[in-house]
């Protein structure tokens, strides 16, 4: 099944928190509690998105986390990767198959489903980045629904 990771999550969880309330700092902790998540992972988690320059960390009593980045400048892809690593639906998808650093694919050469999973590794992709931060904090309870992808919405 494919499944973002909880890293990526609770990124996702924090940057749409703050999106939603811009201006707004608020501790590892205060979110931790909040969303009922693990303190220590969703910790780990806004330190790297500080290094990425995702997130400002601000030190003190009124301290805490705040957005550095517009949140519409920032696709959920962005965040997925900046947090996980390329998006990479197979081993032969998003790098090169024959890396000596990835498992190679065996049936690279014969595969019957490679064109296929490239041209859905493309939509998926396209489709994270043109989700962003502002589009999830605008679906929150009260903030109006998702806007759907082009495409969602004649499938419907």
């Amino acid at each position: 099944m494919l499944q973002i990771t909880k890293r990526a999550d609770y990124g996702l969880i924090a940057l749409t928190h703050l999106a939603a309330h811009p201006g707004e700092r608020v501790s590892a902790r205060a979110l931790a509690r909040a969303y009922h998540l693990s303190h220590p992972l969703l910790a780990n988690v806004l330190k790297a998105l500080a290094r990425e320059e995702v997130v400002r960390s601000v030190r003190g009593t009124k301290g805490g986390y705040e957005l550095a980045l517009p949140p519409d400048a920032l696709p959920v892809g962005r965040v997925v990767e900046l947090l996980e690593g390329p998006l990479k639906l197979a081993g032969c998808v998003g790098v090169d198959a024959r890396s000596p650093d990835d498992e190679a694919c065996t049936a690279l050469c014969a595969c019957p489903v490679r064109h296929g999973m490239l041209r859905l590794h493309a939509r998926m992709r396209d489709l994270l980045y043109g989700v962003t931060i502002a589009d999830l904090a605008r679906g929150t309870p009260g903030r109006g629904p998702l806007p759907l992808a082009a495409g969602v919405a004649a499938a419907r």
